[in-house]
């Protein structure tokens, strides 16, 4: 795994102790990982580790409702046509907790997924992710795609390059939607996009 990224990673799993301690932390992963996201040749949309690195820290800056995911109880995140990916996420996960939650890392299809936290679904066209997106209404999940405009159907983000960088955006009002509490700096990081889709 690229240097920068195992050091965000090591950053997050380390043991909090202060506030003020985590406010520096948090500082300095949305700054390992701007850097990660600097122009390489293995450093494009279709680089599962860097994908793996930003999903894992998508999940560390968002809450979901305690009757979601209460105490203790296991995270699921699904991974939907994209194996590259999923391997990624377990190596990224392997052994750690997200806060008290243990992970599950689900790969399937989209209809045949069980109750999922978090969903990374790759290789989709636009009538595609409008379907998934319809299938999950109401529903609190975290929908992530690398469709290039995801977010502006009414996913709550999605992954596109620009300038040879890899970046990310996130559409508010689908995260509200759904019910999940974005940190600020991750909103911060992100390019933010509002619905261009009737009805979403």
């Amino acid at each position: 795994m690229n240097p920068l990224l195992k050091t965000a990673s090591g950053l997050l799993l380390a043991p909090l102790q202060t506030s003020a301690v985590r406010r520096r932390r948090l500082l300095l992963v949305a700054l390992v990982l701007a850097l990660a996201a600097a122009p390489a040749p293995a450093q494009d949309a279709s680089a599962p580790a860097l994908k793996a690195a930003f999903l894992y820290n998508f999940v560390k800056f968002a809450e979901w409702p305690a009757g979601v995911l209460s105490t203790n109880s296991t995270f699921v995140l699904c991974v939907v046509g994209d194996d590259a990916v999923a391997d990624a996420l377990r190596k990224t996960v392997d052994g750690h907790n997200i806060g008290a939650h243990p992970v599950v890392i689900t790969r399937g299809k989209a209809d045949a997924l069980p109750l999922c936290h978090m969903l990374y679904a790759s290789g989709l066209n636009e009538k595609q992710s409008a379907r998934l997106l319809d299938s999950l209404k109401g529903k609190t999940v975290f929908t992530v795609s690398d469709q290039e405009t995801f977010a502006q159907l009414g996913g709550v983000a999605h992954f596109f390059v620009e300038n040879g960088k890899m970046r990310f955006a996130i559409n508010p009002d689908a995260a509200q939607r759904a019910h999940l509490t974005l940190s600020s700096k991750l909103l911060s990081l992100a390019k933010l996009v509002k619905d261009e889709r009737n009805g979403s």
